[in-house]
């Protein structure tokens, strides 16, 4: 068993602040140099019956977001109950899976809502399998 703490093992980063995701918005993208795995998270605010939330991971060339493309697939959930429903959704990726070859070692996260009013979100993204803990 380590002594280390679970902030030592992984890097949080704020990704998405509260703001309205309704048409969608894109983080910054990060290095996942010497990273090995990457998790982004997004809670939503009440969400309308029959509209969804979805969470969908980015890679890119660089911080700039150079080249941006989906990396994985889009996780969604649409709202059942009538009263709607504050949602909260995870996606995640292994380093592996970027694009590599062609130079992608960035990743963002790209929250969206289709509710038919404002709705505040906000994302994070947790990178974990550290090769260098500093």
């Amino acid at each position: 068993m380590t002594s280390m703490k679970l902030s030592e093992l992984v890097q949080v980063k704020q990704a998405v602040v509260p703001q309205d995701i309704v048409g969608g918005k894109t983080s910054a993208y990060y290095s996942m140099t010497g990273i090995g795995r990457v998790l982004a998270a997004l809670t939503t605010g009440t969400i309308a019956q029959t509209k969804k939330a979805t969470i969908q991971l980015m890679q890119a060339k660089d911080a700039a977001g150079t080249g941006a493309k989906v990396l994985g697939s889009a996780v969604e959930k649409v709202v059942a109950d009538a009263a709607g429903e504050a949602i909260f959704l995870t996606a995640e990726a292994k380093a592996s899976e970027l694009d590599l070859a062609n130079g992608y070692t960035h990743v963002a996260v790209q929250v969206s809502s289709d509710n038919a009013t404002a709705v505040n979100g906000a994302a994070i993204l947790i990178f974990g399998d550290l090769a260098f803990r500093g």
